[in-house]
Protein backbone atom coordinates (compact mmCIF):
# COMPACT_ATOMS: atom_id res chain seq x y z
CA UNK A 1 0.00 0.00 0.00
CA UNK A 2 1.31 3.70 -0.91
CA UNK A 3 1.39 6.33 1.56
CA UNK A 4 -0.22 9.26 1.42
CA UNK A 5 1.11 12.49 0.54
CA UNK A 6 0.82 14.38 3.37
CA UNK A 7 -0.51 14.03 6.81
CA UNK A 8 -4.23 15.51 7.31
CA UNK A 9 -4.97 16.70 10.85
CA UNK A 10 -8.89 17.81 11.30
CA UNK A 11 -9.01 20.67 13.76
CA UNK A 12 -12.65 21.46 14.85
CA UNK A 13 -12.47 25.19 15.47
CA UNK A 14 -14.56 27.05 17.53
CA UNK A 15 -15.51 30.54 16.53
CA UNK A 16 -17.02 33.75 18.47
CA UNK A 17 -18.18 36.55 15.59
CA UNK A 18 -20.28 38.28 17.59
CA UNK A 19 -17.52 40.85 17.87
CA UNK A 20 -16.06 40.29 13.66
CA UNK A 21 -16.89 42.99 11.09
CA UNK A 22 -17.54 42.82 7.91
CA UNK A 23 -15.46 45.40 6.45
CA UNK A 24 -12.54 43.77 8.20
CA UNK A 25 -10.02 45.52 5.82
CA UNK A 26 -11.18 49.43 5.50
CA UNK A 27 -8.22 49.86 3.21
CA UNK A 28 -9.40 47.89 0.26
CA UNK A 29 -13.55 47.06 0.97
CA UNK A 30 -13.34 45.66 -2.73
CA UNK A 31 -11.04 43.13 -2.09
CA UNK A 32 -12.76 42.23 1.29
CA UNK A 33 -16.21 42.21 -0.44
CA UNK A 34 -14.52 39.77 -2.89
CA UNK A 35 -13.52 37.11 0.00
CA UNK A 36 -16.99 38.05 1.52
CA UNK A 37 -18.85 36.99 -1.48
CA UNK A 38 -16.27 33.70 -1.85
CA UNK A 39 -17.55 32.73 1.99
CA UNK A 40 -20.82 33.47 1.20
CA UNK A 41 -21.09 30.73 -1.37
CA UNK A 42 -18.49 28.53 0.22
CA UNK A 43 -20.97 25.89 2.42
CA UNK A 44 -22.52 24.96 -0.80
CA UNK A 45 -19.50 24.53 -3.09
CA UNK A 46 -17.84 22.61 0.30
CA UNK A 47 -20.99 20.46 0.39
CA UNK A 48 -20.52 19.40 -3.54
CA UNK A 49 -16.76 18.63 -2.68
CA UNK A 50 -17.78 16.80 0.37
CA UNK A 51 -20.19 14.52 -1.60
CA UNK A 52 -17.81 14.08 -4.72
CA UNK A 53 -14.65 12.72 -2.28
CA UNK A 54 -17.36 10.76 -0.14
CA UNK A 55 -18.92 8.58 -3.66
CA UNK A 56 -15.53 8.78 -5.23
CA UNK A 57 -13.48 6.50 -1.87
CA UNK A 58 -16.37 3.90 -2.61
CA UNK A 59 -14.98 3.56 -6.26
CA UNK A 60 -11.02 3.31 -4.89
CA UNK A 61 -8.58 0.36 -6.78
CA UNK A 62 -8.25 -2.04 -4.36
CA UNK A 63 -5.24 -1.48 -1.61
CA UNK A 64 -5.25 2.05 -1.76
CA UNK A 65 -6.39 2.59 1.87
CA UNK A 66 -4.21 5.90 1.84
CA UNK A 67 -6.45 7.13 -0.33
CA UNK A 68 -9.96 6.65 1.28
CA UNK A 69 -8.19 7.80 4.45
CA UNK A 70 -7.13 11.13 2.78
CA UNK A 71 -10.71 11.75 1.29
CA UNK A 72 -12.44 11.08 5.36
CA UNK A 73 -9.82 13.61 6.14
CA UNK A 74 -10.80 15.96 3.74
CA UNK A 75 -14.54 15.80 4.23
CA UNK A 76 -13.94 16.38 7.75
CA UNK A 77 -11.69 19.62 7.18
CA UNK A 78 -14.22 21.11 4.91
CA UNK A 79 -16.91 20.56 6.69
CA UNK A 80 -15.30 22.42 9.77
CA UNK A 81 -14.51 25.36 7.18
CA UNK A 82 -18.30 25.04 6.74
CA UNK A 83 -19.15 25.09 9.84
CA UNK A 84 -17.48 28.43 10.17
CA UNK A 85 -18.22 30.20 7.23
CA UNK A 86 -21.91 29.61 7.92
CA UNK A 87 -21.17 31.32 11.39
CA UNK A 88 -19.85 34.36 9.63
CA UNK A 89 -22.28 34.26 6.44
CA UNK A 90 -25.23 34.49 9.17
CA UNK A 91 -23.52 37.40 10.44
CA UNK A 92 -23.79 38.97 6.67
CA UNK A 93 -27.24 38.27 6.11
CA UNK A 94 -28.16 39.25 9.88
CA UNK A 95 -26.59 42.53 8.81
CA UNK A 96 -29.99 43.31 6.67
CA UNK A 97 -27.42 45.04 4.00
CA UNK A 98 -27.91 43.08 1.58
CA UNK A 99 -30.86 41.80 1.42
CA UNK A 100 -30.64 40.05 -2.40
CA UNK A 101 -27.46 37.40 -1.55
CA UNK A 102 -30.58 34.69 -1.09
CA UNK A 103 -31.21 35.42 -4.35
CA UNK A 104 -27.84 34.97 -5.82
CA UNK A 105 -27.00 31.58 -3.28
CA UNK A 106 -30.36 30.51 -5.00
CA UNK A 107 -28.56 30.69 -8.26
CA UNK A 108 -25.70 28.52 -6.68
CA UNK A 109 -28.22 25.99 -5.11
CA UNK A 110 -29.49 25.44 -8.40
CA UNK A 111 -25.94 24.70 -10.14
CA UNK A 112 -25.02 22.15 -7.59
CA UNK A 113 -28.55 20.33 -7.67
CA UNK A 114 -27.95 19.93 -11.19
CA UNK A 115 -24.31 18.70 -10.94
CA UNK A 116 -25.90 16.25 -8.61
CA UNK A 117 -28.65 14.92 -10.33
CA UNK A 118 -27.30 15.12 -14.26
CA UNK A 119 -23.74 14.86 -13.76
CA UNK A 120 -21.35 11.59 -13.32
CA UNK A 121 -19.18 11.25 -10.53
CA UNK A 122 -16.29 11.84 -13.33
CA UNK A 123 -17.37 15.32 -13.62
CA UNK A 124 -18.10 16.01 -9.90
CA UNK A 125 -14.70 14.91 -8.98
CA UNK A 126 -13.02 16.51 -12.27
CA UNK A 127 -14.91 19.96 -10.68
CA UNK A 128 -13.44 19.22 -7.35
CA UNK A 129 -9.91 18.63 -8.53
CA UNK A 130 -10.47 21.58 -10.45
CA UNK A 131 -11.25 24.06 -7.78
CA UNK A 132 -8.84 22.00 -5.42
CA UNK A 133 -5.67 23.19 -7.50
CA UNK A 134 -6.46 26.58 -7.41
CA UNK A 135 -6.82 26.10 -2.93
CA UNK A 136 -3.05 26.40 -2.40
CA UNK A 137 -3.06 29.22 -4.59
CA UNK A 138 -5.29 30.88 -3.09
CA UNK A 139 -3.37 30.01 0.16
CA UNK A 140 -0.31 31.40 -0.72
CA UNK A 141 -1.81 34.39 -1.97
CA UNK A 142 -3.38 35.33 0.93
CA UNK A 143 -1.03 34.11 3.10
CA UNK A 144 2.12 35.78 1.82
CA UNK A 145 0.31 38.67 0.36
CA UNK A 146 -2.29 39.49 1.92
CA UNK A 147 -1.10 39.05 5.43
CA UNK A 148 0.99 42.42 4.48
CA UNK A 149 -2.41 43.62 5.64
CA UNK A 150 -1.59 42.62 9.24
CA UNK A 151 0.00 45.72 10.20
CA UNK A 152 -2.68 48.11 8.46
CA UNK A 153 -4.78 50.31 11.07
CA UNK A 154 -8.54 48.91 11.26
CA UNK A 155 -7.95 45.45 10.11
CA UNK A 156 -10.38 42.74 11.59
CA UNK A 157 -8.02 39.81 12.43
CA UNK A 158 -10.95 37.82 13.51
CA UNK A 159 -12.16 37.79 9.86
CA UNK A 160 -9.05 37.91 8.82
CA UNK A 161 -8.09 34.32 11.06
CA UNK A 162 -10.75 32.36 9.33
CA UNK A 163 -9.37 32.97 6.18
CA UNK A 164 -6.10 32.24 6.90
CA UNK A 165 -6.76 28.71 9.08
CA UNK A 166 -9.30 27.93 6.12
CA UNK A 167 -6.39 28.03 3.49
CA UNK A 168 -3.81 26.74 5.47
CA UNK A 169 -5.89 23.76 5.48
CA UNK A 170 -6.37 23.68 1.67
CA UNK A 171 -2.81 23.46 1.37
CA UNK A 172 -2.50 20.97 3.50
CA UNK A 173 -5.42 18.83 1.94
CA UNK A 174 -3.74 19.61 -1.78
CA UNK A 175 -3.02 16.02 -2.67
CA UNK A 176 -5.97 14.63 -1.78
CA UNK A 177 -8.48 15.46 -5.29
CA UNK A 178 -5.50 15.69 -7.34
CA UNK A 179 -4.39 11.58 -6.30
CA UNK A 180 -8.07 10.39 -6.36
CA UNK A 181 -8.62 11.83 -9.69
CA UNK A 182 -5.09 10.50 -11.15
CA UNK A 183 -5.93 6.65 -9.24
CA UNK A 184 -9.64 6.96 -11.10
CA UNK A 185 -9.24 8.67 -14.53
CA UNK A 186 -5.97 9.80 -14.79
CA UNK A 187 -6.89 12.00 -17.71
CA UNK A 188 -4.96 14.93 -18.51
CA UNK A 189 -7.40 17.05 -20.72
CA UNK A 190 -10.53 16.21 -18.45
CA UNK A 191 -7.95 17.50 -15.43
CA UNK A 192 -7.65 21.01 -17.15
CA UNK A 193 -10.74 21.44 -18.31
CA UNK A 194 -12.25 20.81 -14.35
CA UNK A 195 -9.76 23.67 -13.11
CA UNK A 196 -11.11 26.32 -15.88
CA UNK A 197 -14.69 25.34 -15.24
CA UNK A 198 -14.38 25.10 -11.56
CA UNK A 199 -12.92 28.37 -11.34
CA UNK A 200 -15.10 29.81 -13.72
CA UNK A 201 -18.29 29.04 -12.03
CA UNK A 202 -16.69 30.40 -9.08
CA UNK A 203 -16.09 33.37 -10.04
CA UNK A 204 -19.21 33.80 -12.27
CA UNK A 205 -20.50 33.42 -8.82
CA UNK A 206 -18.25 35.56 -6.68
CA UNK A 207 -18.00 38.67 -9.36
CA UNK A 208 -21.47 39.48 -9.43
CA UNK A 209 -22.42 39.11 -5.43
CA UNK A 210 -20.12 41.20 -4.49
CA UNK A 211 -20.54 43.97 -7.04
CA UNK A 212 -23.99 44.05 -5.39
CA UNK A 213 -22.41 44.45 -2.57
CA UNK A 214 -20.49 46.89 -2.85
CA UNK A 215 -23.09 48.77 -4.38
CA UNK A 216 -25.33 48.84 -1.76
CA UNK A 217 -22.44 50.12 0.55
CA UNK A 218 -21.92 53.09 -1.85
CA UNK A 219 -25.04 54.16 -2.01
CA UNK A 220 -25.52 53.82 1.75
CA UNK A 221 -22.31 55.62 1.77
CA UNK A 222 -20.23 53.26 3.77
CA UNK A 223 -17.46 53.06 0.92
CA UNK A 224 -16.54 55.49 -1.13
CA UNK A 225 -17.12 54.85 -4.72
CA UNK A 226 -15.86 57.04 -7.88
CA UNK A 227 -12.28 56.90 -8.76
CA UNK A 228 -11.25 56.02 -5.84
CA UNK A 229 -13.35 53.34 -5.20
CA UNK A 230 -12.64 52.40 -9.30
CA UNK A 231 -8.92 52.06 -8.66
CA UNK A 232 -8.80 50.52 -5.29
CA UNK A 233 -10.56 47.68 -7.04
CA UNK A 234 -8.45 47.91 -9.91
CA UNK A 235 -5.33 47.54 -7.94
CA UNK A 236 -6.83 44.76 -6.21
CA UNK A 237 -8.25 42.41 -8.80
CA UNK A 238 -5.34 43.36 -10.80
CA UNK A 239 -2.83 42.39 -7.65
CA UNK A 240 -4.65 38.94 -7.13
CA UNK A 241 -4.83 38.01 -11.37
CA UNK A 242 -1.25 38.91 -11.62
CA UNK A 243 -0.24 37.18 -8.80
CA UNK A 244 -2.62 33.81 -9.28
CA UNK A 245 -2.51 33.12 -13.23
CA UNK A 246 1.24 32.22 -13.68
CA UNK A 247 0.62 29.81 -10.84
CA UNK A 248 -2.51 28.00 -12.08
CA UNK A 249 -0.68 28.32 -16.05
CA UNK A 250 2.07 26.09 -14.09
CA UNK A 251 -0.81 23.30 -12.72
CA UNK A 252 -1.54 23.07 -16.36
CA UNK A 253 1.84 21.72 -17.06
CA UNK A 254 1.17 17.66 -17.44
CA UNK A 255 3.97 17.12 -15.07
CA UNK A 256 2.32 19.12 -12.05
CA UNK A 257 1.54 17.52 -9.08
CA UNK A 258 0.50 19.65 -5.76
CA UNK A 259 2.72 17.28 -3.60
CA UNK A 260 5.85 19.74 -4.69
CA UNK A 261 4.55 22.64 -3.63
CA UNK A 262 6.22 24.30 -0.85
CA UNK A 263 4.18 25.54 1.97
CA UNK A 264 3.50 29.48 1.65
CA UNK A 265 5.22 31.82 4.52
CA UNK A 266 3.59 31.13 7.75
CA UNK A 267 1.25 28.51 6.90
CA UNK A 268 3.10 25.76 9.10
CA UNK A 269 2.62 28.20 12.07
CA UNK A 270 -1.02 29.13 11.16
CA UNK A 271 -1.76 25.11 11.38
CA UNK A 272 0.76 25.12 14.65
CA UNK A 273 -1.67 27.83 16.57
CA UNK A 274 -4.92 26.29 15.10
CA UNK A 275 -3.87 22.72 16.18
CA UNK A 276 -2.46 24.28 19.97
CA UNK A 277 -6.06 26.53 20.23
CA UNK A 278 -9.13 24.78 18.05
CA UNK A 279 -10.01 28.80 18.33
CA UNK A 280 -10.64 31.09 15.79
CA UNK A 281 -10.72 34.24 18.96
CA UNK A 282 -7.28 32.81 20.01
CA UNK A 283 -6.03 32.46 17.02
CA UNK A 284 -7.04 36.39 15.94
CA UNK A 285 -4.89 37.09 19.66
CA UNK A 286 -1.81 35.55 18.25
CA UNK A 287 -1.61 36.72 14.88
CA UNK A 288 1.02 38.81 14.90
CA UNK A 289 3.30 35.70 16.20
CA UNK A 290 2.69 34.52 12.34
CA UNK A 291 4.96 37.27 10.44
Amino acid sequence: MRTSDSELVVRKIEADFSEARIDWLPSDPELAQFWNAVSIGLPMLEGHLIRALAQAKKHLPEGRDDLFRDCELFCQQEANHTKAHLKFNEKVVESGLYPEITQHLDRLKSDYIRFDKEMDLDFCMHYAEGFETVGPILAEYFLVQANKRLTEQGVDLMTLSLWRWHLAEEYEHRCCAFNVVEALYGSYWRRIRGIIFATSHLLGFVVPLSEYMLKQDVEAGRVDGGFKGFWRKFRSYTGMATFMLPRVLKAFMPWYNPKHLKPPKGCDAVLNIASETLSLNEMAARAYETI
